[in-house]
């Protein structure tokens, strides 16, 4: 079990490595392409390719009628998103804010505040229903009123073709996903071997796992200093575990109310508001997030 464990650690490292490098490049590639900013290709394409795991592990938790899990996956991934994708790439590359961005992380804010107040007793299909709509109308909106970038043409006869991009996204993605996949199921196994309670893999490695896809890709877009790239994908696919994944989930069953995680979240989204109102998101900013994912994992735990 242990050998087959740090077996499937390792080849989920490697698949993660290269898949989110690929798949960087490939949606950098496309976003010029296109003549789209970083920050649009961020929040659409990159955020619902890699909210996949939460999307679909809250839609099937609640169709197991496990609503706990499900709606614990969305919002406990939300919090790691900002907390620690967020916190850890504007600790390796400060991310400078404009004022379409800040405008769209101004939507998002609403978007989380209105979940938490439909959300104070639970969350009902119609709910979830509402959730799917402002979901499909945010991204229309940011996709219409995204920042057009300044393209040179000559860096566009230097791109590769749009074929050879999207499959590199395509491939890159799929590396992620399953390496993802594996380096959660190996981490799994090597604490089974170990004896590590199920408490503690649940609030540590099943919460974090979902996430992997974001960190990593965030990460990537970090070192090449696509701030842009990392703030969309931060903000977009925390619309699309609230639109996507708990929406999904609610249209199963009802789902119970979360006020601690849900109350966490608001305030660690309005501090990324009040952030981004003084143009960058710096190191220090990216400290205070982690601090706040730990101290806010330790509650959780602890509750």
């Amino acid at each position: 079990m242990l050998i087959l464990g740090i077996g499937y650690f390792l080849l989920g490292l490697i698949l993660l490595y290269y898949g989110s490098d690929w798949f960087v490049l490939g949606s950098e590639r496309i976003a010029r392409h296109f003549n789209v900013s970083n920050f649009v290709i961020g929040a659409t394409v990159m955020a619902i390719g890699t909210s996949l795991p939460e999307i679909l592990t809250s839609a099937y938790a609640s169709y197991m009628h496990a609503p706990g899990i499900s709606i614990g996956n969305a919002i406990g991934s939300c919090i790691c998103n900002i907390g620690l994708v967020l916190g850890v790439s504007a600790i390796i590359s400060p991310i400078i804010v404009d004022k379409n961005l800040r405008k769209n992380i101004f939507v998002y804010l609403l978007f989380v505040i209105f979940t938490a107040v439909i959300g104070i007793d639970g969350f009902s299909w119609i709910d979830g229903v509402i959730l799917l709509i402002l979901f499909a109308i945010y991204l229309r909106w940011t996709v219409k009123n995204g920042n057009i970038e300044e393209i040179n043409e000559n860096n566009n006869k230097n791109n590769p073709s749009m074929v050879f991009s999207l499959v590199l996204l395509i491939i890159g993605l799929v590396g992620v996903l399953v390496g993802a996949e594996l380096f959660v199921d190996g981490a799994k196994k090597i604490a089974t071997a170990l004896n590590v309670s199920d408490k503690i893999i649940g609030f540590t490695l099943v919460a974090f796992g979902t996430s992997v896809p974001e960190l990593m890709v965030s990460l990537v877009a970090a070192k090449r200093n696509l701030g842009g790239m990392v703030l969309g994908n931060v903000v977009g696919s925390n619309i699309a575990d609230i639109g996507g994944a708990l929406a999904l989930g609610s249209l199963f069953m009802y789902l119970p109310p979360e006020n601690l995680q849900i109350a966490i979240l608001t305030v660690m989204s309005f501090l990324l508001y009040l952030f981004a109102k003084y143009s960058k998101i710096g190191r220090w900013q990216g400290i205070l997030f982690l601090i706040i994912y730990i101290i806010a994992i330790a509650s959780l735990g602890m509750g």
